[in-house]
C-alpha cells in the first residue's frame, strides 16, 4: 500500500434519487452522459478518475490547485449542459475537494483525507463547490476564484474540526442557440449508443461503435458528418433532435442503443429528419460479441441506404476502414482512443502499446501512439523531448508502410512527422491528402491549421480553422485550433486578439505551454507587463523546468519558428530562466 499527498475531488449529484423516481432510464442515461463529460475536464486538469458510481465520482489530482480550477470548470460545463434543458430535467452537481496525505492500493483510494472529502461534498452547494480551509490556503492567490466562509460544520465519523470555504459560478443567462446553416450537401451527426447493458463497464463498446460509424460515414466524399466531439456532447441529454439538428447545422439524426446480454449483442438505430422530427428509418441488428464488426458494417451500410440510395455498397466498404481481426488489440484501441478524448495521454500511451503489443501490425494504434507523443511534448514541453520526437517518427513511418492507404493513418502519423520537425513538408502533405479524401475528417483540419502556422501559409490558418470548426462545432479540444489562430494574430500585429485565442485556449486546457508563451509574450507587445509577469509565475507552477532554450529547441526546425527572436526576448523580460 503506497502513501502520497494528493488533492481529492469528490462530487455527486443533487437529488438524484427524486430524478431516478421520476424516469429511472433517462435520470441513468443523463448521469452517464454528464460523468463522461467530467472524465474530459478532469483529464485536461491532469487528474485521474478513481471511480465513478451511479451519481458521482472519485477523482484526485497532485495538487489542490489543479483539483479546485478542475472542480470550477465541471460545474461551469454543467452549467452548459443543462441550459437547453427544463428545470425538472436538469441534473446539478455538488463538488467537494480536500488534500493530504492518501493510502492507494489496486488503484483505488483511502485514508482520513478521503474520507473528509467525501463527508464535505455534502455541504457544497448545488451547482457549487466546497473546500476545506487547507485548499482554500493551498490555492489563494493561484486562481481567480473568491471563496465565501461556510463555518465548521459537525462531520460524520470526523473527530477534527474542518472550516468549510464555497465558491459559486457566476449565472449567467443562457444565449440563445445558435441556429448554424444545413451543410450544402446531405448532412448528418451521429449521436452516441445509448448503452442499455447491465454493465456499465461496457460503455466503451457503446462509444468505439459510434465512433467507428462516424468514421465510416466521414469517408463518402459528398456527405458532411459532424465530428465525433461534437455529437458526443449531446451524450446523456433528453433534447429534442430538431434543436440538435439547429445548433449542429444538420438534416439528418442517426441515434440508437447497444444492448450486451451474455453474449448476445443487440444494436437498434433510428435515422430522422431534424427539419420535422419525423423517423425515416430503424433497424435492428442481433449478434453475438464474436460479430460486432459484421454488426457495425450493417448498421453502417443501412444508413448510408436510407440517406444516399444510389450510393452503391460496395463503394462505401471500400471506403470504410477494416476492422483489425485481433479482438483483444481492437478493445485495448477502443479504451485507448476513449482515454485520448478524456486527454489522459498516460492513460492512452499505455492502452496504445497494449494493442500494438497483440498486434504488431496495428497501423492505426501505432499512428495515434505517435501522435501521443507529440502531445507529450505539447503539454509538457516534455523533457524526454528527443526520446518522444525519435520513438514518435519510428511509429509514424511504420504505421505509414503498414497501411499506405488509410486516409486516418496519414492523418495522425503525417501531423506527427511534421511536428516534430523530420519530414515537414511528406507530413503536412499527408495531412492535406487527409482533408481532401476525408473531408468530414475535423481533427486532420485542425492540425493542418497549425502546420501551416508552424511551416507553411499563415493566411490559410484562420480558413482551416472555420473549416474545422464547422465540422465540430463543439470540440473539447479546440484548444489546438486556438494556438493556431494565436499564432497568426501574432504574426499581424493582432495582440489583443492573440491574448483573447490563447486565454480561451488555456480555459479549455491549463496544460498547453505554448498557449503561455503567446500570453505572455502578447500581453508584452500590449505594454501590460504586471499581467505578462503573473501569467509567467503560473507557466512556472505548472511547469517548474520550463525554460526559454528548451521551449525555443523544438521550434527551430520551423520557418516560422513562433517568433523565436520575439519570444526569448519576452521570455526573459518577465523573468523565465534561460
Amino acid at each position: 500500500m503506497e502513501r502520497r499527498l494528493a488533492a481529492v475531488l469528490v462530487a455527486d449529484f443533487a437529488s438524484y434519487s427524486a430524478h431516478v423516481g421520476r424516469n429511472e432510464e433517462m435520470a441513468v442515461r443523463a448521469a452517464r452522459g454528464h460523468l463522461d463529460a467530467m472524465e474530459l475536464v478532469i483529464g485536461l486538469h491532469r487528474g485521474r478518475v478513481v471511480k465513478t458510481m451511479g451519481d458521482g465520482l472519485l477523482a484526485e489530482f497532485a495538487s489542490s490547485r489543479d483539483a479546485v480550477g478542475c472542480a470550477a470548470a465541471i460545474q461551469n460545463r454543467m452549467m452548459e449542459r443543462n441550459a437547453p434543458l427544463d428545470d425538472g430535467e436538469q441534473m446539478r452537481l455538488r463538488v467537494g475537494v480536500h488534500s493530504g496525505e492518501i493510502l492507494s492500493e489496486n488503484n483505488d483510494i483511502f485514508g482520513d483525507d478521503v474520507n473528509i472529502a467525501a463527508r464535505i461534498e455534502a455541504f457544497a452547494p448545488e451547482g457549487g463547490v466546497v473546500v476545506s480551509e487547507r485548499v482554500r490556503d493551498e490555492v489563494s492567490g493561484r486562481l481567480d476564484m473568491v471563496f465565501r466562509d461556510a463555518g465548521a460544520p459537525v462531520l460524520k465519523n470526523i473527530s477534527r474540526s474542518v472550516r468549510l470555504f464555497e465558491w459559486m459560478p457566476l449565472r449567467q443567462v443562457a444565449a440563445p442557440a445558435t441556429q448554424r446553416r444545413v451543410a450544402d450537401k446531405p448532412s448528418l451527426a451521429v449521436l452516441p449508443l445509448t448503452n442499455w447493458s447491465a454493465n456499465p463497464e461496457t460503455e466503451y463498446i457503446a462509444d468505439g461503435l459510434t465512433e467507428d460509424i462516424i468514421s465510416a460515414l466521414a469517408r463518402v466524399p459528398w456527405l458532411f458528418v459532424i465530428a465525433r466531439n461534437s455529437s458526443f456532447a449531446y451524450k446523456g441529454t433528453p433534447m429534442d433532435i430538431r434543436q440538435i439538428g439547429r445548433e449542429l447545422g444538420v438534416r439528418y439524426i442517426l441515434e440508437g442503443s447497444l444492448r450486451i446480454q451474455g453474449n448476445r449483442v443487440r444494436v437498434t438505430g433510428q435515422l430522422a429528419d431534424t427539419t420535422t422530427g419525423a423517423q425515416v428509418w430503424s433497424e435492428r441488428f442481433d449478434g453475438t460479441g464474436e460479430d460486432i464488426f459484421d454488426l457495425q458494417d450493417k448498421v453502417t451500410e443501412a444508413v448510408v441506404a436510407a440517406v444516399a440510395p444510389t450510393v452503391q455498397m460496395a463503394e462505401m466498404r471500400r471506403a470504410a476502414q477494416s476492422a483489425p481481426g485481433n479482438a483483444s488489440a481492437y478493445d485495448y484501441y477502443l479504451q485507448g482512443l476513449a482515454a485520448l478524448n478524456r486527454a489522459q495521454v498516460a492513460k492512452a500511451a499505455e492502452l496504445l502499446d497494449s494493442a500494438i503489443g497483440a498486434a504488431p501490425d496495428y497501423a492505426k494504434a501505432m499512428a495515434l501512439r505517435a501522435w501521443c507523443h507529440t502531445l507529450n511534448v505539447a503539454w509538457r514541453v516534455g523533457y524526454a523531448q528527443e526520446t518522444d520526437r525519435a520513438r514518435g517518427g519510428e511509429l509514424a513511418n511504420a504505421a505509414l508502410d503498414l497501411a499506405p492507404g488509410d486516409l486516418e493513418v496519414a492523418a495522425y502519423a503525417g501531423y506527427a512527422l511534421a511536428f516534430f520537425g523530420l519530414e515537414i513538408e511528406k507530413g503536412m502533405g499527408l495531412v492535406r491528402q487527409a482533408c481532401e479524401g476525408c473531408p468530414s475528417f475535423a481533427w486532420a483540419w485542425t492540425s493542418l491549421a497549425m502546420l501551416e502556422a508552424l511551416q507553411g501559409d499563415s493566411l490559410k490558418v484562420l480558413d482551416l480553422a472555420d473549416r474545422a470548426r464547422q465540422l465540430n462545432p463543439k470540440d473539447p479540444l479546440w484548444f489546438r485550433a486556438l494556438v493556431a489562430i494565436a499564432a497568426v494574430h501574432r504574426d499581424a500585429g493582432r495582440f489583443e486578439e492573440a491574448l483573447e485565442a490563447s486565454q480561451a485556449g488555456l480555459r479549455l486546457n491549463p496544460n498547453v505551454v505554448v498557449l503561455y508563451v503567446h500570453s505572455i509574450c502578447s500581453l508584452c507587445e500590449l505594454g501590460r507587463m504586471d499581467e505578462a509577469h503573473t501569467m509567467a509565475r503560473r507557466l512556472l507552477d505548472l511547469s517548474p523546468e520550463f525554460s526559454v532554450s528548451r521551449f525555443q529547441d523544438h521550434h527551430k526546425f520551423f520557418r516560422a519558428a513562433l517568433h523565436t527572436q520575439q519570444n526569448s526576448h519576452w521570455l526573459k523580460a518577465v523573468g523565465l530562466p534561460e
